[in-house]
């Protein structure tokens, strides 16, 4: 799609959609998304089975299920195909909730032994397999899968139709189909075969194949996936959808973006879908292709307010048809889906990759009203607290897996901090390294491998940067003071406190706007260390300064003076001093300066900088205590503290 018929396209929906964006929070719909992934995580946690044996290598799943909306009960088969990662091995293992029931399994078309102990079934092969050679199992079950909160395998009703569908993140896949749930192991393919009742549809993963009528009563539809999936990504979701197609053209061909809604909000929901047009040209512009574009990408409404990256199959919630849901879903299909977390511990390269990047489409689309407003809110809930990483060291605690505060809101705008540091050609360029790097791309990846890409494209070590803001707690807080000369010149003295012990300094460039005069200038002070004076010439007399007014720093609590001296006069800035001290006089006096002690004891005079009418001394070694200026042998004199 050419960047004209994006903008047009773009200009349309938002005249459509503007009262609702008017009134949106950017928050409360991540918060939305975070909520609901916590709440399936919550019941799943502590049925997951332990110790289960990781010696094979997941390839293919054949999926077989008959449901009904109308009750709550699956049946049905799963056919895995995989490799040895052992020498030998002799069984496999899968894991399926205690309440359901394994019928039979089966191996090399054979009857296999099996167990069901706990949440564990262990399969007994019939041939010995050696390594890297390719067997397969099948196991037959039914049961009425656990449902509590928002569930993994979830019934209810939207006006009085009945709707089924499925949310597995994390771990959930195992409470209704017996499956390998781990961060190490991606299925290269599936088919999804669902029997259903005739009056309904069903949507998943990949491409619909068929939609076929079984008998009177029942239709068998066919979704066909060929892209490597992680388990916690596969789902359904069945009722009497209206369907409807919009097209997306590229430079590469056309592909359906696919919607599946309740009925009753086909009309309403029609143009809200469209949202996904726009944002998908810009993310292939900014990401590379779309991962899936050889099949499609879908959305379907499903029976709770938040969302879900189901792979090429987006669940939205009837209030989730908003740009900021639809523009954070269809991202982690880049992030989140063709490239995975490797581990709970790294939830921000889903999490906040996919937030920010709902960010950078107000930054294109809407740079004026909502980018700001965007940045504001997220930068306010991220500084609301003084602690908290954007890495989990808790993986135990659901609340902190996904906490909306760190994983979603901090994790986006330390990617907006990294591309402030790094600049957008690197930034980007290191974006799409990351994503199509063999190692990661359909795989799983660390942030390490993230931070490789990124050092790579910048060319130098960004230790310092993630140890601060990926591994370590807070923000920091500025003190800015400017002392000005009637000529022009300036002493910019820039102060750092942080909000959490882990980090005693941020070291950052701080970008600082100077205004007076009807002029302004934007200056970027590469801040090393907390005190340091700078030395600028603005051009014009300031009587306003603000501290990174585009909100590329996380900070918080900025405060900034001035000082405009006039006249005869002497400024010593600022007082009490520690490091360095900053002096405005007279230029009409001689422009020695000397430093006494009070004493009467002369300490050398060190220049830091040394201009007509100003000068920045070093008093690093001066002992603390109380010292005179004298301007021109006398002709002006001042008092200064040294206080550590």
């Amino acid at each position: 799609m050419t960047r004209l018929k994006t903008a047009i396209s773009l200009f349309v929906i938002m005249l459509m959609t503007i009262a609702r964006v008017m009134a949106q929070d950017y928050l409360h719909d991540i918060q939305d998304i975070a909520t609901s992934e916590k709440a399936t995580l919550k019941k799943a946690w502590l049925k997951r089975a332990s110790g289960l044996e990781n010696n094979y290598d997941l390839k293919y799943h054949r999926f077989n299920w008959k449901v009904d909306p109308a009750v709550h009960y699956i049946s049905g088969s799963v056919t895995s195909y995989f490799t040895s990662k052992e020498p030998t091995i002799r069984r496999v293992q899968f894991e399926l909730a205690a309440n359901m029931t394994v019928d039979s399994a089966w191996s090399n078309a054979t009857s296999a032994s099996f167990t069901h102990e706990g949440s564990l079934v262990t399969i007994h092969l019939n041939n010995e397999l050696h390594f890297n050679e390719l067997d397969s199992v099948s196991v037959y079950y039914h049961g009425e899968p656990t449902e509590t909160g928002f569930g993994s395998f979830s019934t209810g009703k939207h006006e009085e139709t009945p709707v089924l569908w499925t949310l597995s993140e994390p771990y959930g896949a195992s409470e209704w189909w017996p499956s390998k749930n781990d961060l190490t192991d991606k299925i290269d393919s599936i088919d999804v075969y669902v029997t259903h009742p005739k009056e309904n549809l069903t949507a998943s993963n990949g491409l619909l194949i068929s939609e076929l009528p079984l008998d009177d009563r029942n239709v068998i539809t066919h979704w066909k996936h060929r892209y490597p999936v992680a388990v916690y990504l596969i789902a359904i979701a069945v009722t009497n959808y209206a369907r409807f197609t919009d097209v997306y053209e590229s430079d590469y061909g056309s592909f359906e973006i696919l919607n599946y809604v309740y009925p009753e909000d086909s009309a309403h929901l029609r143009n809200f879908a469209a949202l996904a047009l726009p944002v998908m040209s810009l993310f292939e512009e900014l990401f590379g292709h779309y991962p899936f574009k050889d099949e499609k990408f879908g959305q379907a409404e499903f029976g709770w307010g938040g969302g879900m990256e189901h792979q090429t199959m987006t669940f939205l919630g009837r209030g989730a048809f908003n740009h900021e849901i639809i523009a954070h879903e269809l991202a982690h299909q880049w992030f989140g889906d063709a490239v995975t977390c490797g581990s709970w511990h790294d939830i921000w390269l889903n999490e906040g990759f996919a937030t920010y990047s709902a960010g950078i489409t107000y930054e294109h689309f809407s740079p004026q009203l909502y980018w700001p407003k965007w940045k504001y809110q997220n930068q306010s809930y991220v500084t609301m607290k003084p602690d908290g990483k954007v890495f989990c060291d808790d993986t135990t605690s659901v609340d902190r897996i996904f906490d909306s505060r760190l994983s979603y809101s901090k994790g986006a705008l330390v990617l907006h901090m990294l591309r402030w540091i790094v600049g957008d050609e690197h930034f980007y360029a290191g974006i799409r390294s990351y994503f199509n790097d063999p190692g990661s791309h359909f795989e799983f990846a660390r942030t390490k491998d993230f931070k490789h890409h990124m050092e790579m494209e910048c060319g130098y070590s960004l230790d310092w940067f993630f140890n601060d803001w990926i591994y370590s707690e807070g923000y920091p807080s500025y003190s800015l003071h400017c002392t000005q000369s009637p000529g022009g010149n300036a002493a910019v003295r820039i102060d750092q406190a942080t909000s959490h012990p882990s980090v005693s300094f941020f070291k950052l460039p701080v970008p600082v706007y100077f205004y007076g005069n009807s002029r302004d200038t934007v200056i970027t002070f590469q801040h090393e260390f907390s005190g340091q004076v700078f030395n600028i010439e603005p051009g014009f007399v300031i009587d306003s300064i603000r501290i990174d007014p585009e909100r590329w720093i996380i900070s918080a609590g900025n405060t900034v003076t001035i000082s405009q001296p006039q006249g005869k006069y002497l400024t010593i800035s600022p007082n009490p001093a520690h490091d360095l001290v900053a002096v405005f006089y007279n230029p009409d006096y001689e422009e020695d300066i000397a430093i006494v002690g009070m004493d009467g004891r002369r300490y050398e005079t060190i220049y830091n900088a040394h201009y007509p009418g100003w000068a920045i001394l070093d008093v690093k070694a001066l002992p603390q205590g109380s010292y005179l200026l004298y301007i021109g042998k006398g002709k002006q004199t001042g008092k200064f503290l040294i206080a550590r």
